[in-house]
């Protein structure tokens, strides 16, 4: 067992939980819209859910649940930094200006999955880290 004390940041309410070690720097702004690629992603899932079990989808990931490690981890990236969004990283390709119809098209089986990060029409999509 590990000899060291455990760090509470939220309670069960949600409520934060001032820490030394870990100091809470976004603006409520930030954290909105942290938030907010949040509710999309969750949108995203469960229409694409939805549609994959009418059939319009040949596959469907979902990833209901891990939004908020999944938005974290794609606004952590900084501008040239390369991620390679495959099955559930629905979130990480929002946050890097993948729109929600190209993410469709691979699982409707009409795409490779070609999105060209070195474009620069869709470089101007990339959301920028917060």
């Amino acid at each position: 067992m590990i000899d060291e004390e455990l760090v509470q940041l939220l309670t069960p309410e949600g409520e934060r939980v001032a820490h030394p070690d870990y100091e809470a720097t976004l603006s409520g702004e930030e954290i909105l819209g942290l938030y907010r690629d949040m509710v999309i992603v969750r949108r995203l899932c469960n229409e694409s859910t939805s549609l994959q079990r009418q059939g319009q989808l040949a596959l469907w990931a979902p990833v209901q649940g891990q939004e908020a490690a999944q938005i974290g981890a794609g606004r952590a990236l900084a501008p040239m930094d390369f991620t390679f969004p495959t099955y559930r990283e629905h979130g990480i390709a929002w946050c890097r200006g993948v729109p929600p119809e190209d993410m469709l098209r691979l699982f409707r089986a009409v795409s490779n999955g070609d999105w060209d990060p070195q474009n620069e029409q869709q470089q101007e999509k990339v959301v920028v880290a917060v």
